[in-house]
């Protein structure tokens, strides 16, 4: 059985988590969105059979918080995620989008994939430029060349997609979610297929960039380093239905730089979150 939500401090000590960050800690909290789910189920079909991937989660995430979803396979990460970027409705319980009710997709919020996800027919340029072309932003490609710019990519604004790294092909997935400003976004593993040094470097980004533009983000992984390395709160999963067991707010100073991961804090993190990861999956591998 879970305790409540819960927050792990410097000293060691688990305390009742207290929230998400106060005003104070977000400094330009008009640049995000507020996002809650409000006691969601979402039931698939399978075999025949109802099968409920997620039941009864309620989760708000205040405006410009970074979020992470963390939990072993199939407990309902990616579900909640399609849930919150209006591309799935649930089948009981609301979503709002800034208090208001929240039922479809959305410029206000971004998603970014695992698989890059980019037009193979159109460069770097064009495929960064294509949203602000269908929102009819004025001058689409001075916006995509300003993100790509910020993602370290203005080099190669005129390459096609096959030509650039995994890691590249990211950043560029990246500049055109934010192409369109939007004040969410929503990301689904999207460093899983990436080695593990292009994947620190990305975290590296990822970070930098969020803190320049401060969107509310909600961030789907597997691994819990990179989870308690980028996040304000780390929202823990349980699995058999999907529902939220724990959940910890990551009390590390900003900016955050690689070697806060061998401090015992950051261990303390890791070692609360890992055992209820593990007694999850277990509950996969032995029902």
């Amino acid at each position: 059985m879970f305790a409540s939500s819960k927050r792990l401090q410097s000293t060691g000590e688990i305390t009742p988590f207290a929230g998400p960050p106060s005003r104070e800690r977000l400094t330009v909290v008009q640049r995000g969105s507020s996002l809650e789910l409000d006691h969601v189920s979402v039931v698939f079909r399978r075999a025949g059979e109802d099968v409920t991937a997620v039941r009864d989660v309620s989760l708000t995430v205040a405006p410009g918080e970074f979020v992470a979803l963390l939990g072993p396979s199939g407990c309902g990460k990616s579900t909640l995620l399609n849930v919150l970027a209006g591309f799935r409705r649930p089948d009981m319980g609301a979503v709002r989008l800034n208090g208001k009710p929240h039922l479809g997709p959305t410029p206000l919020c971004g998603v970014i994939f695992q698989k890059y996800a980019l037009f193979p027919w159109m460069t770097v340029l064009g495929n960064v430029a294509f949203g602000p072309r269908r929102l009819r932003i004025a001058n689409p490609k001075a916006v995509a060349r300003d993100m790509l710019d910020m993602v370290g990519l203005s080099s190669v604004a005129n390459a096609w997609p096959s030509t650039l790294s995994g890691g590249m092909q990211q950043r560029v997935a990246i500049a055109r979610a934010l192409a369109t400003r939007p004040s969410a976004l929503m990301m689904d593993e999207p460093f899983g297929a990436l080695d593990a040094q292009t994947r620190g470097l990305m975290q590296a980004e990822l970070l930098k960039i969020w803190m320049q533009l401060r969107p509310t983000l909600v961030f789907v992984t597997h691994d819990i380093d990179e989870a308690i390395f980028l996040a304000d709160r780390v929202v823990v999963m349980r699995t058999l239905p999907g529902a939220i067991g724990a959940e910890f707010e990551i009390a590390l100073p900003r900016p955050r730089d690689p070697a806060v991961m061998e401090t015992a804090q950051f261990l303390n993190y890791r070692r609360a979150i890992a055992g209820i990861i593990r007694s999850e999956a277990l509950k996969v591998f032995c029902p």
